[in-house]
């Protein structure tokens, strides 16, 4: 046994591919290497696995070729493609192969080094050479320490521009500590330790935007610095100034004109003073474009939104705004929300949202204020993008949640008639997120929501299967009710999720033994009284006209329950298929209304039983 050191070398990665070859890489190293990684190290000019106590030899290896019944001709192919003997082959269960005999792991790892360098799969890879692999970046080197031999090229290589370049790494045991003296911190749980330590030591740090995750994988030797900012820039909506700070430089607000930055090595006070610099500018931007925009007002930035394209084919943001004020009349809105439609796409015209975008709404909101717009319009104006995740809070007054579903439903309908579904992954109008948005929205919001196009209406209502606790059949279940208000199916399926089989069964078997005879059929015509010659046919009749869905789940399970022994009665005393055409037909509309009425609660056949 012996221990092996695997790293691959490259430019600087976006931090995105880091946290993809952490995913992928001890799944490579299992498949290739036939053993798990005991470590992982992931940098942005990295990425290694360590592995302990690795056979020195290779497992015997059974490689089956054609089947024996196809001939000599085939074997001696066989044989020949392998650069072995046709004596060297065997047979097993009517099978030519050949057993490859143990080698000496170092002998393999060349090439299987290479494999995993080729298994990687980024969302977003190059190739910089004819011929080349795809990568996230330009691989520079592979390395491959078997013990304390290197089996694969030659050396590692420290810190950028803090070490001497190359790096020998004596074994593969001590890779880690061999960096570390050539500053660079190899693992990223450490960096991230390191950074959340040092930004600690600073006091009330904040990470509004998220960006943590980012950086400590933009630096191979993290050091936490805090800086300042000229205090007349605190005239600023505060969001205005994290937003500068966050948005391009990745740093992280301390409170007052104070913050903090990581950076990857350098002088302190150098690195300092030019991390002020920067942010300087970023504010004296930001205060320009934001005065500029209050001298306009929210109404003058209004009136610009007819040149300003919403999505090919489907007009201006002026035309948008209009939409939204119809899309908000039909689902109830009140005169809050109508007044905040006026203008909730206002700061798509400000100078300061062109400089950053993720200030939408909120910047719109800071400007209506200013202008002397009544507080709760500002807020819907403020949330109306809300919620923009899954796990996104809603909007906190119903002005903002029907100006946000309004704001969705539009996107999606024009988005929908213009041919824009997504398709697989691509989905570059977050499409997806919208929808699930809308389903959050009644399900959550509790607004009642009905979606007319088809096309659209099934798109949200698929998004309720991953959104509900609720297995996908039954979601399914409760979208084949028929109700159009996306509340009712979600309840429909809450409440059928949570029933035990001794309740579920009687309906489910009512429903399904009708649908099975019936199908799909649809002839429009009503049941004839006069054509029921069989009184457990009559008992039916009276029994499903009586049933009548309320709305009120309990009650109404309780009610479908109770046609259970009726049907099971018809189906014994009854023959369906009469030779009478007329009464043949009568009876499988009975069926069909037995279908339903018991199919207003759910679309049993999707539940498997």
């Amino acid at each position: 046994m012996t221990d092996l050191l695997v790293e691959i070398g490259c430019d600087e990665l976006p931090s995105a591919a880091v946290y993809e070859a952490a995913e992928q890489l001890p799944a490579l190293v299992r498949e290739h290497l036939g053993a798990e990684p005991s470590e992982v190290f992931l940098g942005p000019r990295r990425i290694a696995a360590l592995v302990f106590d690795l056979p020195t030899t290779t497992p015997e290896e059974w490689i089956a070729g054609p089947p024996t019944r196809v001939g000599p001709k085939a074997a001696e192919g066989f044989a020949r493609k392998l650069g072995v003997s046709q004596d060297d082959l065997e047979e097993r269960d009517g099978v030519w192969g050949w057993v490859k005999p143990p080698q000496p792991v170092a002998e393999t790892l060349a090439t299987r080094v290479d494999a995993i360098v080729r298994g990687f799969a980024f969302s977003k890879s190059m190739v910089w050479e004819a011929g080349g692999i795809r990568f996230s970046r330009p691989v520079r080197w592979t390395l491959a320490v078997l013990g304390d031999e290197v089996v694969v090229g030659e050396s590692s290589f420290g810190h950028r521009f803090a070490s001497q370049g190359s790096v020998a790494i004596p074994s593969a045991g001590t890779y880690a500590e061999t960096l570390r003296g050539a500053s660079v911190e190899p693992s990223l749980e450490e960096r991230r330790r390191r950074v959340v330590a040092g930004l600690a030591g600073l006091g009330d740090w904040r990470d509004p935007a998220n960006v943590l995750d980012e950086v400590v994988n933009l630096v191979e030797w993290p050091s936490v610095h805090e800086g300042t900012f000229d205090e007349r820039f605190l005239r600023l909506p505060p969001l205005v100034v994290e937003t500068a700070m966050q948005s391009h430089q990745r740093y992280f607000p301390l409170g007052a004109n104070r913050f903090a930055f990581v950076a990857n090595g350098g002088d302190p006070a150098v690195v300092t003073a030019g991390n002020e610099r920067v942010l300087a500018g970023r504010l004296e931007d930001a205060e320009f474009t934001f005065e500029r925009d209050v001298a306009h007002g929210i109404e003058a930035l209004a009136g610009r939104l007819a040149t300003i394209t919403f999505l090919r084919g489907a007009g201006s943001y002026a035309d948008k705004t209009s939409r939204l004020v119809e899309w908000v009349v039909a689902l109830g809105g009140d005169e809050t929300a109508i007044a905040a439609a006026h203008l909730a796409k206002a700061d798509q015209a400000a100078e300061l949202v062109r400089e950053f975008p993720e200030l939408e709404g909120h910047i719109g909101a800071v400007y209506a204020r200013l202008a002397g717009v009544p507080e709760e319009v500002c807020l819907a104006i403020e949330e109306h993008y809300l919620p923009d995740g899954a796990d996104a809070p809603l909007p906190s007054t119903e002005a903002g949640r029907v100006l946000s579903a309004a704001d969705k439903l539009d996107t999606l309908t024009v988005a929908f008639g213009l041919g824009h579904r997504p398709t697989g992954s691509r989905d570059p109008y977050a499409l997806r997120r919208a929808a699930i948005a809308v389903c959050r929205l009644a399900v959550e919001g509790g607004l009642a929501l009905r979606i007319e196009d088809p096309e659209v209406r099934a798109f949200v209502e698929e998004r309720l299967e991953g959104l509900l606790e609720a297995p996908v059949e039954v979601v399914r279940a409760a979208r084949g009710a028929g109700s159009d208000d996306l509340r009712e199916i979600a309840a429909l399926a809450v409440f059928l999720a949570g029933l035990d089989d001794e309740r579920l069964a009687p309906v489910h078997e009512v429903y399904t033994r009708a649908a099975r005879i019936v199908g799909d059929a649809e002839d429009g015509e009503l049941v004839n009284k006069l054509l029921l010659k069989e009184d457990a046919e009559q008992v039916l009749a009276d029994a499903i006209e009586a049933f009548e869905p309320s709305g009120e789940l309990e009650a109404d399970f309780e009610a479908a329950g109770r046609l259970a022994p009726i049907v099971e009665r018809f189906f014994e005393d009854v023959l369906v298929m009469d030779k009478d055409e007329q009464v043949r037909a009568n009876r499988l509309r009975l069926l069909r209304d037995v279908r339903d009425k018991v199919g207003r609660l759910g679309d049993f056949s999707q539940i498997p039983r």
